[in-house]
C-alpha cells in the first residue's frame, strides 16, 4: 500500500503541491528515492515546453527595432 502514496507523489507536484511536502506526505525520506518515484513522460515534456515559451512570450513583449514605411523606401532613390 506505501508505493501507492510513492506513485501519487509524482501526481502531488504535478497538480502544485511542493515537493517537499508530497515527499513527506508520500513517505519518501531522501530525494533519490523520491526522484526513483517522479517519472518523466512525453507530456511532462510537452507541458514544460509550452510553459517555457508563454513565460518567454510575456517577457518579450514586442521586439526592438525600428519600423520602416516600405511604400516610401522603396520610391527613395537607391543611394550608396
Amino acid at each position: 500500500m506505501r508505493w501507492r502514496y510513492q506513485l501519487q507523489s509524482c501526481n502531488m507536484v504535478r497538480a502544485g503541491v511542493p515537493e517537499r511536502v508530497a515527499m513527506t506526505i508520500s513517505g519518501h525520506k531522501t530525494r533519490s528515492v523520491f526522484e526513483r518515484y517522479n517519472i518523466v513522460d512525453e507530456k511532462d515534456l510537452q507541458l514544460a515546453a509550452e510553459r517555457q515559451h508563454a513565460y518567454l512570450e510575456s517577457r518579450m513583449g514586442t521586439k526592438p527595432g525600428t519600423i520602416v514605411d516600405l511604400d516610401k523606401k522603396r520610391s527613395q532613390p537607391n543611394v550608396g
